[in-house]
């Protein structure tokens, strides 16, 4: 039985460079926007890294190409799943993502075929929260989101004319 069912949400590079990255999406393949959500730190209080508290900050960027919402991540400080990535193979896909209907039980639906929940984090002040799974022989991370109505509204405001997001294309 699937975990989640619907499109794919985003797709998400971990990137070193993050304004050489922007460009290349732009130059290259029609990325018009970014939105640039600089020095994001996620603490201990609020996320988990392999199984620990963990205290890391990030730069994303956030663009449409159509109606996929892309994601960039260039890690800034602290461990974390994403320099643990660039460390590994370097820059390049890191997760896709879906947002199930019914985070919680897409979530324990996960933990009971056991699945390793990588990272796990919460934006409190949103009411959003997101974890990572592994891949397996898919090779990146899949990463399931809880998006409450002020994110949804959030990411709805930033896609292209003509397009919209998996929860509006579903209902």
């Amino acid at each position: 039985m699937s975990i989640v069912t619907g499109p794919i949400f985003q797709l998400a590079w971990v990137v070193h460079d993050i304004d050489a990255a922007e460009r290349e999406f732009t130059e290259r393949y029609g990325v018009d926007e970014w939105v640039r959500m600089p020095r994001m730190r996620f603490g201990p209080d609020t996320c988990r890294y392999r199984g620990a508290p963990a205290d890391y900050t990030i730069d994303s960027s956030l663009g449409y190409a159509g109606g996929q919402q892309l994601e960039l991540i260039a890690p800034v400080s602290g461990a974390n799943l994403y320099t643990e990535a660039l460390a590994q193979s370097g820059p390049g896909l890191h997760h896709v993502a879906w947002v199930p209907d019914d985070f919680d039980a897409a979530l324990a639906q996960a933990r009971a075929a056991g699945a390793e929940i990588v990272q796990h984090c919460a934006v409190a002040e949103m009411g959003m929260e997101f974890v990572y799974l592994p891949g397996g022989p898919l090779g990146s991370y899949i990463e399931l989101l809880r998006l409450p109505a002020d994110a949804r509204t959030l990411f709805d405001s930033m896609i292209p004319n003509g397009y919209l997001n998996p929860w509006s294309q579903c209902r």
